[in-house]
């Protein structure tokens, strides 16, 4: 007979190689990374200034263990919750698959008694949008490498930047590589009022919108885009001739038992409960009503999601959301740029790596911003194992969502499978060192960076000079503060790691760490200031009209060290965050935003309106103050 503890370490074993057995494999195609996944409405400013500040460290013994303990991990999962809420985020509701086909689900905070609450879950909506896409493709009502002009003809009126680029497919447009612009911010915030006859006509008159834009090469580079996820929702309308929010109840919600789910804003039997923000003391916000709907304006219930989750496990024997043959698409690495880099994309969810006895574990998922909303994602498609949360409030606290999540799904696979997978790095790619970069300014989705060689080499951060230290034949993060006397020893910045490489003949970095996949936050693109500026009258602050504009203003300074400099303000769930990039004056009224990712490399146009000086950018006017 044997012991309690050898019938355990045979248990573990048995799971281990199941890991080794059954984890699938997919096409291992390298693609570049310009994305901003993680934080697509810019709340990236939120983590990273909550990485920057937050000196704590998560005091979890590896020594617990959660193998097939259900209810001691549920225990475990709650009081990593009741951390954040009601403190930091007023509520949350949080949903787990522990691969046992039952859901659980809870709400921490401030809650109402009378009515179900609904919470909005911003980009996570792109998933549902996918999924539609493969269904008509199912149906025989589109392929995924159709010219998306077949659906939208409005798409010949984009100019593209050069001659000879090839047509934008529908699979361009899901993979964030159409070359379209990365969104398009006149109009995208409705009145919070909005009858659902104006948010139907603000998102048909997208494609409209794209009269006079301009597009750069498909294939070349992921860019993410909520202006490409808008127009797939309208190609979804046109070629199943049924209305968004018709196409998604019927095809989607009902399919899966979501009774508690839209696309708008007001549904009978629940509420969209109420935002928060605020980084100490929490107010009120509007509700944000969005034009672009299939890009991030679905609101649900955890419970809703476990429903969904279910129904798209489903798949995988030809009786839930898709076909088998669709569901293994969905997860396929996608064909997109070639580059030397290890980020990995399906239609549209997102792949991250990890280590469990040797082998190789893939998680899939996505975050969503819609603020003050934040939301996350993350499962694994053969274990059925789901972790999902959504938080009303924005704030410090904010930042903290993803990385609670992605530790509420590593216990969670430990409870399934015995060992707890471990993120990794990805590997050198033929390096046996961390290789040094250019000396001078860079350009990522972040800002501007300076990089200066020197022992140790220095590199700007969020308005921070850290020092670069040789880690994991990498750079590390050394960031201190006061002078440079008190180091900040928090383990999210000490696993931060900056490397410096080559595309396409172009000096970059990228920054990532085990729990940020390399490239999510973008690249950085090597610049050369040119000291060429338009005439002194475009310099100043420039505002727009628009009512609720999520870019209410820009800012254009002649820049000391030799460039443009536009200051970009954007109003998100009651607070500003700025972004600073530098622009290239290209004559003929044209500025140019420098480098590659979202919003980097769109284009500004001066002028003159009323004898007062103009700038357009982002489909809207914007005039001197």
């Amino acid at each position: 007979m044997k012991s309690k503890k050898e019938k355990k370490i045979h248990s573990i074993q048995t799971r281990k190689n199941q890991i080794q057995e059954k984890t699938p494999s997919y096409p291992s195609q390298i693609q570049n990374p310009i994305h901003d996944l993680y934080f697509p409405f810019r709340i990236l400013f939120v983590f990273l200034f909550f990485l920057l500040f937050q000196c704590q460290s998560n005091g979890e013994s590896k020594d617990n263990s959660y193998f097939q303990n259900k209810e001691k991990t549920k225990t475990e999962i709650q009081t990593k919750w009741e951390t954040l809420a009601p403190s930091g985020i007023k509520s949350l509701t949080y949903m787990v698959m522990m691969g046992d086909g039952e859901v659980y689900q809870s709400q921490i905070g401030v809650s109402s008694e009378a009515k179900i609450e609904r919470f909005k879950i911003g980009s996570i909506t792109k998933l549902f949008t996918g999924i539609a896409i493969l269904q008509l493709q199912e149906s025989g009502k589109l392929k995924l490498d159709d010219p998306a002009s077949k659906f939208l003809p409005e798409l010949n009126l984009v100019k593209p930047k050069q001659e000879g680029y090839r047509e934008i497919t529908i699979r361009d447009l899901l993979t964030h590589q159409s070359g379209l612009p990365s969104d398009l911010a006149n109009g995208f915030f409705l009145s919070p009022e909005a009858k659902e006859d104006e948010i139907y006509r603000s998102f048909r008159s997208l494609p409209k919108s794209l009269a006079g834009l301009e597009r750069n090469e498909p294939g070349k580079i992921n860019s993410y885009s909520n202006l490409s996820f808008g127009l797939l929702g309208n190609i979804i309308e046109r070629a199943s001739g049924e209305s968004i929010e018709s196409y998604f109840r019927v095809h989607l919600f009902d399919k899966a038992g979501m009774k508690h789910t839209t696309l708008m804003e007001n549904l009978e039997g629940s509420e969209l409960i109420t935002g928060y923000s605020g980084i100490f003391w929490k107010s009120k916000t509007v509700r944000p009503v969005i034009r672009d709907l299939t890009a991030g304006s679905i609101s649900t219930t955890a419970n809703d999601m476990g429903l969904f989750m279910k129904a798209f496990f489903r798949s995988k024997e030809n009786k839930g959301l898709l076909t088998s043959v669709s569901f293994d698409e969905f997860h396929k690495t996608q064909i997109g740029p070639v580059a030397n880099f290890e980020m990995k994309l399906g239609l549209p969810v997102m792949k991250s790596s990890y280590q469990a006895d040797g082998k190789t574990v893939w998680f899939y998922g996505h975050s969503g911003s819609l603020p003050p909303f934040f939301a996350d994602l993350v499962y694994d498609p053969h274990t059925e194992i789901v972790s999902f949360v959504a938080g009303n409030t924005l704030g410090l606290q904010t930042g903290k969502l993803k990385s609670t999540n992605t530790e509420v799904m590593q216990v969670l696979w430990e409870e399934k499978m015995g060992i707890q997978p471990e993120p990794s790095l990805p590997p050198l790619l033929g390096k046996n060192g961390a290789f040094p970069g250019e000396e001078g300014f860079y350009i990522s989705p972040m800002g501007i960076h300076e990089y200066k060689k020197g022992n140790p080499p220095t590199f700007s951060l969020m308005g921070f000079d850290v020092g670069l230290i040789e880690k994991e034949n990498r750079y590390g993060i050394d960031l201190r503060v006061l002078f440079g006397l008190i180091k900040i020893n928090d383990p999210s910045i000490n696993e931060l790691r900056v490397e410096f490489e080559t595309w396409e003949g172009n000096p970059i970095f990228t920054l990532y760490s085990k729990e940020l996949p390399k490239g999510v936050a973008g690249i950085g693109v090597k610049f050369t200031p040119d000291n060429r500026f338009p005439d002194t009258q475009y310099f100043g602050t420039f505002i727009t009209k628009e009512p609720y504009a999520i870019i209410p203003k820009l800012k254009l300074e002649k820049d000391k060290r030799g460039f443009p400099l536009l200051t970009i303000y954007y109003a998100l769930g009651g607070m500003e965050n700025t972004v600073q990039v530098p622009c290239q004056w290209e004559g003929d009224n044209t500025l140019r935003i420098l480098g590659y990712g979202r919003n980097l490399g769109e284009k500004l146009t001066i002028g003159t309106k009323e004898g007062k000086p103009l700038i357009q950018y982002s489909g809207g006017e914007y005039q001197k103050d």
